[in-house]
C-alpha cells in the first residue's frame, strides 16, 4: 500500500523508554532546539492534552543524524540509534532508516525541527500533545497498512521512519496503537 496518514487523535504512543516522568522546570517552548544539553538526557515530563483527552509523555533526547539525513522536521518519527546511543547513554535518536536504527525499539516523535548533534524534546508516550505543540496536529505519515486496533511500529518508507503495522516477524516492542484505519 502507498504511504498515507493517521490523524493525531486516532493513535497513541507507548512509552518504552527507561525512566519515569518527574516534576521540575519545563522549557518555555517545547519546540526549542538546544546546541548544548540544557536538561539531563532522558528527562521526562507529563502534559495533559484537552484536545485528545489524555496525558502525553515528553522526553529530552539528542538527535544524531545518520547516513541518509541531516535534519528532521516536526512530526518526524524517530528511533533509537544503536551505535550513537552508546555514547549518549541510550538517548540518541535518528529519523532515517540507517542500518543501526532500532526500528523495533522505543520511538519518539519530534516536537520541533532538529539538526545533527542537537538536543530537544520529543513525544514518547500517551496521546498526541497538540495543545502543547500545535504543529503536531493533523495527520502523521503511515505506510498505508494501519487498521483500527492495530499495534504500530516504525517501518522504512522513502529513507524515513513512518508508522506501520507491527507484525510478529519483526516486533521487539509495540510502540503505538491505532484507534482508526489510516487513510
Amino acid at each position: 500500500m502507498a504511504a498515507t496518514d493517521l490523524d493525531d487523535g486516532k493513535f497513541f504512543m507507548v512509552d518504552n523508554w527507561p525512566g519515569v516522568p518527574t516534576n521540575g522546570p519545563n522549557p518555555a517552548d517545547w519546540t526549542t532546539v538546544d546546541a548544548t544539553e540544557i536538561f539531563p538526557l532522558g528527562t521526562k515530563r507529563l502534559v495533559y492534552d484537552d484536545t485528545n483527552n489524555g496525558w502525553a509523555t515528553l522526553m529530552y533526547l539528542k538527535f544524531c543524524a545518520a547516513t541518509s539525513s541531516t535534519a528532521c522536521a516536526i512530526k518526524s518519527l524517530c528511533a533509537q540509534d544503536v551505535a550513537e546511543s552508546l555514547a549518549a547513554g541510550g538517548y540518541c535518536i535518528v529519523n532515517d532508516v540507517a542500518d543501526d536504527c532500532a526500528l523495533n525499539g522505543p520511538l519518539a516523535v519530534a516536537l520541533g525541527a532538529m539538526r545533527d548533534g542537537k538536543f530537544g524534546w520529543f513525544w514518547v508516550g500517551g496521546v498526541c500533545p497538540v495543545d502543547t505543540v500545535s504543529g503536531l496536529g493533523g495527520n502523521h505519515t503511515t505506510d498505508g497498512n494501519v487498521a483500527a486496533g492495530a499495534a504500530m511500529d516504525a517501518v522504512k518508507a522513502s529513507n524515513l521512519n513512518v508508522f506501520g503495522l507491527a507484525n510478529t516477524d519483526d516486533v521487539g516492542m509495540i510502540s503505538a496503537y491505532a484507534s482508526s484505519d489510516d487513510g
